[in-house]
């Protein structure tokens, strides 16, 4: 078990800033969260450099959770400085000069919080994922505004030398932090983990496979002269959760398209011209 980091009387200051009562350095559990960085994440997005800063001012003060889950049951820790810090020895996959931001937060050393310090402390509970707002996402090739204009440009593809992939711009809103099993940027977390290739990133691309070939199943019944082409570009430009949402639409509507029909006679033709159907009995 590491040595437990000593809470500094500038920290208290600030940690006080959020608490009722003047709490003193024993009561108090801090730990560094590495929050987000402008490397382009699984879901081929990613923060610019110029929104780190104001994404590192509006997460003080934020709550963190678990699974994203919107319940103040969950609320366990609590932001209480933020900075945006340089690593000169790295690149992002875009060839930017890597940058993230490192977040201090704190918990209350009590009963309820002391298994969740010894996994800290362990290496168990490490990764993280952020929920915020952006104003704006443009393609990283062309520059237009995805949610306002769109474009023909497909995430992860490389056009001209380039990668593309969708820019966070603009922040605007700070909701939470959660610790996650598996985050979109594979570098947060109280600690680094989860480097390109690793085990986890296998099973995202079975999943993306999978629901890739149901969707374009479904999408080329319904629309026969949709070429596989064009529904695997379409798959291959969505993250996992949109993916999925568009197989359920693509189902729902499906299951309405070719509903079952009723062979039987409809009452309002029963009658004199009951004869006339006789032989499509069932």
């Amino acid at each position: 078990m590491k040595e437990e980091r000593t809470v500094s009387g500038e920290e208290l200051e600030k940690i006080r800033e959020f608490a009722r009562k003047d709490v003193t350095a024993d009561e108090i559990y801090t730990f560094p969260v590495i929050l987000c960085d402008n490397d382009i994440d699984r879901d081929g997005e990613k923060f610019t450099k110029e929104a780190l800063p104001e994404l590192a001012r509006l997460f003080v003060g934020k709550t963190g959770i678990f699974d994203h889950r919107i319940s103040s049951k969950d609320q366990t820790a609590r932001i209480y400085s933020a900075e945006v810090i340089t690593d000169k020895s790295k690149t992002t996959a875009d060839g930017e000069e890597y940058m993230y931001i490192r977040a201090m937060a704190y918990m209350l050393k009590n009963g309820k919080n002391k298994d969740l310090i010894d996994e800290i402390e362990a290496g168990i509970k490490k990764e993280t994922s952020v929920n915020c707002s952006v104003k704006s996402i443009k393609c990283s090739v062309c520059g237009r505004d995805i949610r306002a204009e769109g474009c023909e440009h497909i995430k992860g593809r490389t056009y001209g030398g380039k990668i593309c992939s969708h820019l966070l711009c603009e922040p605007f809103d700070a909701y939470e932090w959660s610790f996650v099993a598996v985050p979109a940027q594979k570098n947060a977390g109280v600690t680094k983990s989860f480097e390109t290739g690793g085990a986890n990133d296998g099973i995202a691309d079975e999943i993306r496979r999978e629901l890739s070939l149901e969707t374009a199943n479904i999408a080329c019944e319904l629309i026969p002269e949709l070429s596989r082409e064009i529904t695997a570009d379409i798959c291959a430009a969505l993250t996992l959760r949109k993916l999925k949402d568009l197989r359920d639409a693509l189902t729902a509507r499906h299951g309405k398209t070719h509903a079952p029909v009723s062979q039987l006679i409809p009452a309002q033709k029963a009658g004199k011209d009951r004869a006339n159907y006789d032989e499509y009995k069932i």
